[in-house]
């Protein structure tokens, strides 16, 4: 890589370290998951739309709003429980146990989510197209959040093993070089209503993303060792490694998300949405 874009990506990273997936990433899996919802309930192009172009504002909120940044990841494996197979599910009973600043340091990714979620079942029931446009945009977002192995893992950005920069390098550069290519692979799978409590759906994809670290910080291991010199070259082998799990990703967090989505309708009572 140039050493200007090595040192654009340093300068960059506090601005870019919670965009997981970048824009288009985001937007990917929300226009994929609405499809996905399309059969089932009726919304709107222009509700669609916006929901699309939206997913992406809780990054942008980050700025003016300080409790934001800790939404949209958790360190998961700071936790003993988590290592020792048993992870505790319960904000309230972590603070407990670690104090409500390392919590909230470590993140709150999986709270955000589900607190998330219960407004956007309430803006159902009230059929409150403003608040069901910012709270279906805001699930978009954190739902793919927690389907980025780098938003579940102290090591975010590589710092613990000497790969300093991985996280912008997998989650926006390969993934934009690649974005047609992903967008082709997705595939169309029936929506369903969740009917495991939410918490424990939320923990289990964010447990298997921290379980998929090893993949990415591996796969830029091999594409660094091959390639000295070569920008492009490092970031082929980059997606020779990792293609079938960031496409997989892509696809189940699409489908995650569209049936939030709908089991947050259901819960709501089915409203007829088709007047938003």
């Amino acid at each position: 890589m140039t050493k200007f874009k090595l040192c654009l990506t340093f300068l960059l990273f506090p601005f870019l370290l919670n965009f997981a997936w970048g824009n288009e990433g985001h937007k990917l899996i929300t226009k994929h998951a609405l499809i996905l919802i399309a059969p089932e309930i009726d919304l709107s192009q222009d509700v669609m739309n916006y929901i699309i172009e939206h997913s992406v504002d809780p990054d942008y909120r980050k700025k003016d709003d300080p409790d934001e940044p800790q939404r949209h990841f958790i360190d998961i494996d700071f936790y003993s429980e988590f290592l020792n197979g048993n992870m505790i599910k319960s904000k309230e009973t972590l603070k407990a146990i670690y104090g409500d600043s390392i919590v909230t340091k470590m993140g709150l990714l999986p709270w955000a989510t589900s607190e998330t979620f219960d407004k956007l079942v309430n803006a159902f029931k009230e059929k409150d197209r403003e608040k069901i446009l910012l709270y279906a945009s805001d699930l978009a977002h954190y739902v793919g959040d927690g389907h980025q192995p780098l938003h579940a893992t102290m090591n975010y950005n590589g710092q613990l093993t000497n790969q300093k920069g991985i996280h912008f390098r997998y989650e926006i550069e390969m993934f934009n070089r690649h974005l047609n290519e992903i967008e082709a692979s997705l595939t169309k799978e029936k929506v369903s209503e969740l009917k495991t409590p939410l918490s424990d759906i939320i923990f289990d994809y964010i447990s298997e993303s921290n379980f998929e670290v090893d993949i990415i910080l591996s796969a830029d291991r091999y594409a660094t060792k091959y390639n000295q010199k070569d920008e492009n070259k490092y970031y082929e082998l980059l997606w020779f490694r990792t293609r079938h799990l960031t496409i997989d990703k892509i696809n189940r967090a699409s489908l995650k998300l569209a049936s939030m989505i709908y089991t947050a309708w259901i819960n709501a009572g089915k409203p007829d949405l088709s007047s938003l």
